[in-house]
């Protein structure tokens, strides 16, 4: 579901670049910025350039009941309850010299976009899978501390960037692990 989702986001920001500035190349990449040995990852030089910083649980939606709901016949299923997951993405403009202004401007164009379309559901966003109820776009503020462990973290310098926090994912996959049959009044026990 977590690939899902960040490809989703990276061919739909892709698109409305394309749209929006009659270009041919996908100017957003789903990629790590350096690679697990310290070099650099190809080809992401004049990008923006957006990956996975992060997830966590959405506690509000916890639910530890299993009782999934009737099924066809009035029986009861038991199953797993559902994970919720937000994603914490990172966005960063990777323009460098004379194209830095270029790369701001492709992030504010991002920033906007998010700002103007805070949610998206599969019946009004072409393209987004059935599995993923409901995409909304939080945008986070870092103070200077956070940001210098952040880029630290990721063994880049610092680059104009914006974090997302991206609710809700769900995990819903799990099998039925038991199904109760409703109980209901024998022909004896109505006379």
């Amino acid at each position: 579901m977590i690939d899902i989702t960040l490809v989703y986001i990276r061919d739909l920001l892709n698109q409305h670049f394309k749209n929006h500035f009659s270009i041919s190349d996908n100017k957003v990449v789903l990629s790590n910025l350096v690679e697990s040995d310290g070099s650099f990852a190809k080809e992401v030089d004049d990008k923006v350039v957006f990956f996975l910083l992060g997830f966590e649980e959405e506690s509000s939606l916890k639910n530890t009941n299993s009782r999934g709901g009737s099924i066809a016949n009035g029986s009861f299923s038991d199953k797993h309850p559902p994970l919720y997951l937000n994603l914490n993405l990172f966005f960063c403009a990777n323009f460098r010299n004379q194209n830095y202004t270029e790369g701001l401007h492709y992030l504010s164009f991002i920033i906007s976009y998010f700002q103007q379309h805070k949610t998206l559901v599969p019946i009004n966003s072409l393209g987004l899978s059935k599995r993923v109820q409901k995409l909304s776009f939080e945008l986070c503020k870092l103070d200077y501390d956070q940001l210098s462990h952040i880029w630290s973290s990721i063994g880049s310098k610092l680059l104009p960037s914006a974090l997302y926090k991206v609710g809700i994912v769900v995990f819903d996959e799990s099998p039925i692990t038991k199904i109760t049959p409703v109980i209901t009044r024998s022909e004896e026990d109505r006379n």
